[in-house]
């Protein structure tokens, strides 16, 4: 009987995935993952060189806008112990700062007589502030900067705003920072003051805001107004003070001549001699011309809303006195304001006889045939002011637009962009409310943004604002 071989076994590893691998792959990842937190948290660092320290130490916040960006890292002498070199950390969502034209100074607490700036820093730590460039300077990254010996004299210089040049025979009172004014209102201030490049004569760089730059004219005068003037004669001592910042720090002030006689209008680099003093006629001089805002293209004027208030009383057996206040603007064709406002009927239980109309401090008859409706405004027929403004800066909007809302001269012109506005169908946009105005916004100007020119006004009506725009047939005004 033969034998026959007994069957062999074949051996075949079973492929599947071990878990022990995952250890390594984890912890690699992990380290991975700690490793980009670290570098992100770590920041973008930038050295800025100064001339003094000013007792800054490791560890200091930087600061922009009032909210903390980065900290100092190092503090280092600079090469021949002539300056010092700090290093500082930005956060990753502020390294848009270290571009081209970034500025940055030591906050220390300094006594000015505008006040008393840096007083945090008396009993907290100094700090780094840093002041972010314009959007058209701002394409170059940059890892090294020189910081500035004190604070900028001026935010930022706008494409709008008008740079021009003081020469006088002596320095006077004047000084860096020191105010520009235009009947004692701010327009402008004194950037530097220094010797001619012939050393015979002190010019002053001056710098004038783009909304006032329309007052400075070819024909414009200018003179020192720091310090204190004192005359004495026949009628006894006369004693001339200006404000407490111009006794102290010094100042500039402007006068124009009426339009017909003020000349063009100057461009950058205009020199102008600067006076000691302000002749008599400068004084009386007073030009109507439009200042404009910073919000605005270069050349538009704001216009002048007036002050408008009805008032009637209602009610048969208790008789009530009723009020409601908001903004009108002259036209050429008459006041244009809200229906609410320039209306012969403005409440169905209201006495006819007992409707009265002011208008900036005058009394404005209300007759049914010199008032015209179209859309969400109204025209009423008469004139109350010279301000006019002009049909060839009134427009006829469709869609949304960025624009500015004016009413309160003595108040800055409030931001509504476009994203914020909302068409309804009906001849109005209506205003986000995260936008905040309240009542006494009622009727002011709306402009764009673009052009400057009219396009509605603000209608605000139980807590709910809307831009009622204008129509051609109540202004004259075309698209």
């Amino acid at each position: 009987m033969s034998e026959r071989p007994l069957p062999q076994a074949t051996v075949r590893p079973e492929r599947r995935l071990t878990w022990a691998w995952l250890v390594p792959l984890a912890a690699l990842l992990l380290a991975g993952w700690l490793g980009f937190s670290a570098w992100r948290a770590r920041g973008t660092v930038v050295t800025v060189i100064f001339a003094e320290g000013h007792g800054l130490k490791v560890g200091d916040p930087v600061r922009f806008r009032g909210a903390n960006v980065g900290v100092v890292r190092e503090i280092a002498l600079g090469e021949e112990l002539e300056t010092i070199r700090v290093q500082i950390a930005l956060r990753s969502e502020a390294d848009r700062l270290a571009r081209a034209g970034s500025r940055f100074w030591i906050v220390r607490p300094e006594l000015r007589i505008s006040g008393v700036e840096g007083l945090e820093t008396l009993l907290g730590p100094k700090y780094i502030n840093v002041l972010a460039p314009d959007r058209e300077t701002a394409a170059s990254r940059l890892r090294e900067f020189v910081g500035l010996d004190d604070p900028p004299v001026v935010a930022s210089i706008a494409p709008g705003d008008l740079e021009i040049v003081l020469a006088a025979p002596r320095r006077g009172s004047l000084s860096r920072g020191a105010p520009v004014t235009y009947r004692q209102v701010r327009v402008g201030t004194v950037l530097s003051v220094g010797l001619s490049s012939d050393g015979g004569l002190v010019e002053a760089r001056v710098h004038v805001l783009q909304p006032y730059r329309t007052l400075v004219r070819a024909g414009t005068r200018f003179w020192d107004a720091g310090g204190v003037r004192g005359e004495f004669g026949l009628s006894g001592l006369q004693v001339e003070i200006g404000s407490l910042e111009q006794v102290v720090a010094g100042g500039v002030a402007l006068a124009t001549p009426p339009v017909d006689e003020a000349g063009p209008a100057v461009r950058t680099g205009h020199r102008f001699a600067l006076a000691e003093t302000a002749e008599e006629d400068w004084l009386r001089w007073t030009p109507a011309v439009a200042v404009g805002s910073n919000l605005l293209p270069p050349g538009a004027v704001l216009p002048h809303p007036l002050r408008a208030t009805i008032e009637w009383r209602r009610g048969f057996l208790i008789k009530g006195a009723r009020r409601r206040s908001g903004w009108v603007l002259q036209t050429p064709r008459g006041l244009l304001g809200p229906p609410d406002l320039l209306t012969a009927d403005p409440d169905d239980r209201a006495e006819r006889e007992s409707i009265h109309l002011e208008v900036a401090g005058r009394a404005v008859p209300l007759t049914p045939a010199a008032i015209t409706a179209a859309a969400g405004l109204t025209r009423l027929d008469t004139q109350v002011s010279d301000a006019v403004w002009p049909e060839t800066s009134v427009r006829v909007a469709e869609t949304p637009e960025d624009c500015i809302a004016v009413g309160d001269p003595a108040a800055s012109p409030v931001p509504l962009a476009a994203s914020r506005l909302r068409a309804d169908g009906a001849r109005r946009w209506v205003v986000d409310p995260a936008v905040s105005l309240d009542p006494t916004w009622h009727g002011a100007c709306v402009l764009s943004r673009r052009d400057g020119a009219l396009v509605g006004m603000l209608l605000i009506e139980d807590e709910r604002v809307t831009v009622a725009l204008v129509d051609a047939g109540v202004t004259g005004g075309g698209g």
